[in-house]
């Protein structure tokens, strides 16, 4: 891949490595409301616990929380495609948190959402920073094979 470096007369072209990324605001704005579209789109709608007394529970079902890690999976896949790590790691964790933020400061009068909100923004931060090393790993993993199995 190649670029012409900018204001110069010579118009060669300039190398640039296979795969580089271009630092994206815009992209990662994009992922931050993906993030809280995983939120609004597997868990906000969602606000009644099955049973009663001791045996409730919920409200979220099993089939919720695996749809909801796939898509995650599936949409850091593919921010690891257009951003870098420090933008993407953040990025869906913190529209996550704070869409789910908005649904618990809304139905608690207690304040401990507070606390919730921390161990989501935690939880979901660690796990995605995981997840972006991983996808990462394989990738270099990948283009290191392409690279060696090429004439």
């Amino acid at each position: 891949m190649t670029s012409t470096a900018p204001g110069s007369a010579n118009t060669r072209p300039v190398p640039t490595p296979a795969g580089a990324r271009t630092l994206q605001p815009g992209a990662a704005i994009a992922f931050i409301v993906l993030g809280a579209g995983l939120w609004w789109g597997w868990f906000a709608w969602d606000t009644v616990r099955d049973g009663s007394g001791s045996e409730s529970s919920g409200p979220y079902e099993s089939w919720q929380v695996a749809g909801c890690a796939v898509t995650w999976m599936v949409l850091a896949w593919m921010g690891v495609k257009v951003l870098r790590p420090l933008l993407l790691i953040p990025a869906l964790p913190v529209g996550f948190t704070a869409a789910w933020m908005l649904t618990a400061a809304l139905g608690d009068d207690s304040g401990l959402w507070a606390v919730g909100a921390i161990l989501v923004a935690g939880g979901t931060l660690a796990g995605n920073a995981l997840l972006v090393w991983v996808l990462r790993f394989v990738n270099r993993h990948r283009e290191k094979r392409a690279r060696s199995a090429a004439p």
